[in-house]
């Protein structure tokens, strides 16, 4: 049954369910599927989020205000590459996934912006800021990259690091080195530095040796060290970008000393001698272009209190379709770090190889923490389809650890998505519950896959399980008690001839008001195959659910019954190689969420 979108309160208002006098007979549940192209593509935000882009931030970097003396605290704060020619702009929003606000009107000046006297003052390529706020110091820091000199003539610039310190987070940031407005490193120190890894300066027409580096990401290890790592993007002489890593004696002062080349373009470790199970020394997934750039470092606590670091950064370029996030791990800091295997879960976010027609560019990313929950926000291409050197925007999805087929732990992002996803607990009021539910199913494999928090989204990844079943077949949702709830989210399979055309039958057990019980029925609940197929191949856009949002209600079960096979209209016919059509054999779900309190 559908209604028109009007909010949560106004669309739900027309349907209070009551059993009283009826019995235990089925009860058909007022609910809207969220399929409203008409009233362009809306959805109850109260309960759920897209990614519909809208804010032209590149680079993103977000950090949350927990500072209890600001005046943000509570607020979430965005810088990225917005105004490249002169500083960074900040926007901010209390969500995290809602619209971003953009600060600068309400302050009448730029987060920061390069005064006369600045190294790249006038020269532009203000690109990447990323903030962190030192507690000791109550101070802010933001890194970011400019152009020191360009040369024309050999098609060159050289990019140096920075570092900007301001009260609040919307600044005036102020260069540390506000007499020279200078750069972090020494450029003839940094050159010699890296030729000693191997690697080659810049030579400027005149023959001087240049150094190059954007990028940079500060860090905070669990024993308090700082850190800075950054890339040493040579790409734009000829060379590659690598990642590089040094601990920081202050946010101003390195300790060259430690500097360690983290990564080496188009090789699993720094020294190329780690093989995959293909024998391979090369990850697949870099596609030769010699990009590593945009570093960010996550950690989490072992249960034998030692710490693993997951070193995470960009690949491929960021004009490209296939501009990705992948992930090295290791033991310090500093490393050594071992990119992973595509199988192993090393592609973070991506376009699948391309693959995806309604994604592109997905990359340059930060964490953001939510209580016990991990959020990446990273830039896509505005241009879905095409990508290039279009205008780029902000997009958010959440991120969980989760093993591995070799029984690691990793990270896993259920996106990259443009499909609606539950709003982050915290501010929609409700959670997932489906977790806490006993799952039982009448037939079928991978039952547990129904309810573990991953959806499945990439061709070639094997440790993320989809239930799947040959039959017609019922998944049962059993709580210990009554719970409140006001959606149920089915995801359909990742695979085309897998998917599910409708869920065919949705019953909860209920209780009303007045505490009566029933059964509460959706028959034939739609997903949204104009959104959600490929528009020129028989192929799946992955990460998208049959949505029924309904007026709060006490539940303990709930069943769910898909039907194989199913009569597929001819638009989505399953067809073999020779163009037969073929009878749907199987069908299988990622994943089930249920949104309640």
């Amino acid at each position: 049954m559908r209604k028109k979108l009007i909010g949560a309160a106004g669309l739900l208002a027309a349907g209070i369910l009551s059993f009283s006098g009826c019995g235990a007979q089925a009860v058909a549940l007022p609910h809207d599927n969220q399929i409203h192209p008409e009233y362009n593509n809306a959805y109850v935000k109260e309960l759920f989020y897209r990614n519909d882009l809208g804010t032209a931030a590149p680079d993103p970097c977000v950090i949350q205000i927990t500072d209890p003396e600001s005046t943000e605290y509570g607020y979430y704060y965005l810088y990225g590459t917005t105004d490249p020619n002169s500083g960074f702009r900040a926007y901010r929003n209390k969500d995290l996934t809602g619209e971003w606000e953009d600060v600068t009107p309400i302050k009448n000046f730029l987060a920061f912006e390069a005064q006369a006297g600045h190294y790249a003052y006038g020269k532009g390529a203000f690109w990447a800021p990323e903030v962190i706020y030192d507690g000791m110091e109550e101070k802010y820091y933001m890194f970011y990259s400019g152009m020191v000199e360009k040369f024309p003539s050999i098609g060159q610039e050289q990019h140096m690091i920075a570092v900007a310190v301001a009260d609040e987070p919307y600044g005036p940031f102020q260069p540390v080195n506000a007499t020279q407005a200078g750069t972090l490193f020494d450029n003839d120190e940094m050159c010699e530095l890296i030729e000693k890894d191997g690697l080659s300066s810049g030579v400027t027409p005149s023959g001087k040796k240049f150094f190059n580096c954007i990028d940079g990401s500060p860090y905070v290890a669990p024993d308090g060290t700082k850190y800075l790592y950054f890339s040493h993007e040579a790409v734009v002489y000829g060379g590659k970008s690598e990642i590089y890593g040094v601990e920081m004696e202050t946010w101003s002062k390195p300790d060259l000393s430690t500097l360690t080349r983290l990564t080496r373009c188009e090789y699993y470790t720094v020294d190329g001698e780690w093989q995959d199970a293909e024998g391979s020394n090369k990850p697949s997934y870099e596609s030769g272009n010699g990009v590593n750039e945009g570093p960010y470092m996550y950690q989490k606590q072992q249960a034998d209190g030692s710490w693993k670091y997951y070193l995470t950064f960009s690949i491929n370029g960021y004009m490209d379709k296939s501009y990705s996030v992948v992930q090295a791990v290791g033991d310090t800091p500093l490393g050594p770090f071992r990119k992973l295997t595509e199988e192993e879960g090393g592609l973070l976010v991506s376009t699948d190889w391309e693959k995806f027609d309604h994604l592109s560019g997905t990359g340059h990313h930060s964490f953001v923490p939510v209580d016990n929950e991990l959020y990446i926000v990273y830039h896509e291409h505005v241009n879905r389809e095409m990508g290039g050197l279009g205008e780029r925007d902000v997009a958010v999805d959440k991120v969980v650890f989760t093993k591995n087929g070799k029984g690691d732990e990793v990270l896993y992002c259920n996106g990259p998505t443009w499909s609606l996803q539950p709003r982050i607990s915290k501010y929609s009021g409700v959670e997932n519950v489906a977790p806490q539910a006993e799952v039982t199913v009448s037939q079928g494999k991978n039952a547990e896959a129904l309810c573990d928090g991953l959806l499945s989204m990439y061709t070639n990844n094997t440790f993320v399980k989809e239930f799947e079943t040959e039959k017609t077949a019922t998944i049962t949702l059993n709580f210990a008690d009554y719970r409140e709830l006001s959606a149920v989210m089915v995801y359909n399979s990742k695979t085309f001839e897998k998917s599910f055309l409708s869920v065919k039958r949705i019953e909860l057990d209920c209780q009303d008001a007045e505490g009566a019980q029933g059964v509460a029925v959706i028959e034939d609940l739609a997903f949204d195959w104009d959104f959600y197929k490929m528009a020129s191949v028989n192929a799946m856009r992955p990460g998208g659910s049959a949505v029924a949002v309904f007026r709060p209600l006490l539940c303990k079960q709930i069943r769910i019954t898909v039907e194989v096979p199913e009569e597929r209209p001819e638009d989505l016919a399953i067809m073999d190689e020779d163009g037969y059509i073929l009878k749907q054999s199987a069908v299988a779900i990622s994943e089930i969420v249920v949104l309640g309190k």
